[in-house]
């Protein structure tokens, strides 16, 4: 394997901490890591879109629904449980050889492979992921009602370590990939990658590096300096020049990931608002109101350099948090955009977090975007990601986590992914260790603030509890992780684990409520335990599990129900009792 390529691929492999001692497996993850990125800008590990070793002819596949990764038919249920009709779906599939060179029969096996699974019925062998893989597609199947333009989107990508020439049988064998993709009417559209070395190591690059950008402006106007915001400008640009310069990549398409910090996502061409926006790009009389009759785009960034005789502004890391409708609407009929099309545009320079976050909350208010986005935004977030910060302070680099309030916020900071918690995740670790509700944790994860909203983030919950609660998930995950006491045949029980660990660590089902002043000692005496050097935390973690066996494994029906927790108190009162 090139030196670059395999440099980049180890680096992955100790971000997450695989345990894989295959070179050719810890390339599967990379690989996968890399192109699922592409469409899912969440954080994930590449373990759960990696298919088992007897998963016939197919390394990995994702299934994207409405900007979340799924991967459980229940989770899928859940996703189109919505009023929501317009829920864009990809499915990315993959087959990654670590070899050199690009073989036709080797291809040709691919392709046998994606036509036994899309059969929905496979003869071929597959493991556990391919089945519940299955069983997620005939959900969105049975709901294409609700799926943007009715049928999913399909990317396809074929990686090796070698380099892609498009000689004519390796190109015509892609091609038949495509038409019998095609061909099985599932999808709205089909897209087939050929990827050798250079191109995983851009896709590699393109996720670490910053989006930059310059744009012409054709007037602006500078407001006053205000707190945390250097510098702010509204101006007048073309909509052409806008599309080119900040929305679309090398290769013409949408740039997704710089509408992260945008509340609320694309809604379609459906929607009126956006077919407003089309009829009036469409109407040579109209076009030209455009920038009057357009409420406009906010884009923020940490960097900002306006050069006034050139009337041209430099962007580092900008978002557009708001007026993801509009531009999106702007690159999809950019065929229309004449020199006649503009549009306002205010650039806010925002390097403090907080102030980013009021802008965002002040910009995106509308009353249809859904609760959850703006639990990062809340005064105890912060206040939490602030506790977060202490802690690490104070702590070796081995029991560091960090609570990233803003998608992408520590993107660039080099921190491990695995010792990253966004904001879902933080929610559903408090939510199981300390509200004793691991099953609505073990739910379809959007699905924490619909159950246990009120309960999330309050004034006056201590900040500790959010932590400690991220620190023993982090803790269990190292042993599942590294295939410890063996814990990964615990991994779907792991909400449950961490709250029967903090009854055996206090000895006690007792907890104080997290308004309590007894909470934060409480909470210590947790974090002091994960943090010895002696890693006694370990046997409790065994003690768990094997209070977890004395109840019996739960199926994935008894992980999400009252039932089983009720079980493991119950169990755990026992236990305690004997001492």
């Amino acid at each position: 394997m090139h030196i670059i390529l395999k440099s980049h691929v180890e680096e992955l492999a100790v971000d997450f901490e695989s345990e894989a001692s295959l070179l050719a497996k810890k390339f599967e993850y990379f690989c996968n890591y890399c192109v699922v990125s592409k469409h899912y800008f969440g954080r994930f590990n590449p373990a759960v879109v990696t298919t088992d070793e007897d998963d016939a002819s197919l390394d990995g596949i994702a299934v994207i629904v409405d900007g979340d990764l799924i991967t459980t038919r229940d989770d899928a249920k859940e996703a189109f449980s919505t009023h929501k009709t317009n829920l864009q779906v990809d499915i990315v599939f993959t087959q990654v050889k670590s070899g050199e060179q690009f073989r036709k029969e080797e291809i040709a096996n691919f392709k046998l492979g994606l036509d036994d699974f899309l059969s929905l019925a496979p003869k071929l062998p597959n493991g556990k992921f391919n089945t519940e893989t299955i069983q997620i597609i005939k959900v969105v199947l049975a709901n294409l009602k609700k799926v943007r333009n009715r049928r999913p989107n399909c990317h396809v990508y074929y990686c090796t370590s070698g380099v892609y020439v498009a000689q004519r049988e390796i190109q015509a064998a892609f091609e038949v990939i495509h038409k019998s993709l095609v061909d099985t009417e599932f999808f709205y559209s089909v897209q087939v990658r050929p990827l050798g070395r250079s191109e995983i190591i851009k896709l590699y690059a393109d996720l670490s590096e910053k989006n930059e950008a310059k744009l012409p402006l054709l007037e602006f106007f500078g407001m006053p300096k205000m707190p945390g915001i250097p510098q702010s400008y509204v101006a007048i640009v073309k909509a052409s020049d806008f599309v080119t310069a900040l929305l679309e990549d090398a290769d013409q398409n949408l740039r997704e990931s710089i509408f992260e910090e945008n509340v609320r996502s694309f809604l379609g061409n459906n929607n009126d608002v956006n077919s407003a926006i089309q009829q009036t790009l469409q109407s040579p009389d109209k076009r030209s109101l455009f920038s009057v009759l357009n409420n406009g785009i906010t884009v923020v960034a940490p960097e900002l350099t306006l050069t006034p005789n050139t009337k041209e502004i430099h962007l580092t890391n900008y978002q557009i948090i708001n007026g993801c409708q509009t531009s999106t609407t702007l690159q999809a009929n950019k065929l229309l955009l004449t020199d006649s099309v503009n549009v306002v545009v205010k650039f806010i320079e925002s390097p403090e977090n907080e102030s980013s976050s009021d802008i965002i909350a002040a910009t995106n208010s509308q009353s249809d975007i859904p609760k959850e986005a703006f639990f990062g935004l809340r005064g105890k977030a912060k206040l939490v990601q602030k506790y977060f910060i202490a802690q690490n302070g104070a702590v070796n680099l081995e029991n560091q986590v960090h609570f990233e309030r803003r998608q992408s916020e520590y993107k660039h900071s080099g921190y491990q992914s695995t010792r990253i918690f966004d904001v879902r995740e933080v929610a559903r670790c408090y939510a199981a260790m300390f509200l004793d509700l691991p099953h609505n944790s073990a739910r379809y994860v959007a699905k924490i603030f619909s159950a246990s909203a009120d309960l999330l983030f309050k004034e006056d919950d201590h900040e500790s509890y959010y932590y400690a609660a991220c620190l023993t998930l982090y803790k269990y995950q190292t042993l599942i992780n590294g295939k410890k006491i063996g814990a990964p045949e615990y991994t779907k029980a792991r909400w449950h684990i961490i709250q029967v660990f903090k009854w055996l660590c206090h000895g006690t089902t007792d907890t104080p409520p997290p308004n309590s002043k007894k909470a934060e000692a409480f909470a210590r005496k947790l974090i002091d335990a994960l943090n010895d050097e002696s890693k006694s935390y370990i046997k409790t973690f065994e003690k768990c599990q094997r209070i977890v066996d004395a109840v019996g494994l739960p199926t994935d029906d008894e992980l999400k129900r009252a039932r089983f927790g009720q079980d493991l108190l119950a169990e755990t009162k026992k236990q305690l009792g004997k001492k």
